[in-house]
């Protein structure tokens, strides 16, 4: 796709559009943390880091929710659901994207 003089890809489009909705691309994500060190780069934690995953979600709650940022809500014991406020992508229809405690801690690099 051409925007003005600047080509942009279509895989680059959909990543755009994934960190938008809160992913964090593979090629974009940290690499695992040593033990004991927390992940960094995490999408909107404003440059904090955070000792566990639960801090994280924590984190995006309080902070992101309120301004209609990605966040995920405990919908059972262990499962999240992606919730992106006003944003809603075209693939999908619009289904409830859910992530289990272990799918989140390896998309961001959590130990604990």
């Amino acid at each position: 796709m051409a925007l003005g003089s600047v080509n942009i890809s279509d895989d680059a489009m959909a990543s755009r559009r994934s960190e938008h909705a809160g992913h964090v691309s593979e090629k974009d994500a940290s690499s695992p943390p040593q033990s004991g060190t927390p992940p960094k780069r995490l999408p909107d934690s404003g440059g904090r880091t955070f000792e566990t995953l639960d801090a994280y979600l924590e984190h995006l709650r309080t902070h992101a929710a309120p301004i209609d940022r990605p966040w995920y809500r405990e919908v059972r014991p262990g499962v999240y659901q992606l919730e992106t406020g006003n944003f809603r992508p075209l693939a999908g229809g619009g289904k409830p994207r859910l992530f289990t405690r272990a799918e989140l801690m390896r998309r961001f690099g959590f130990t604990r």
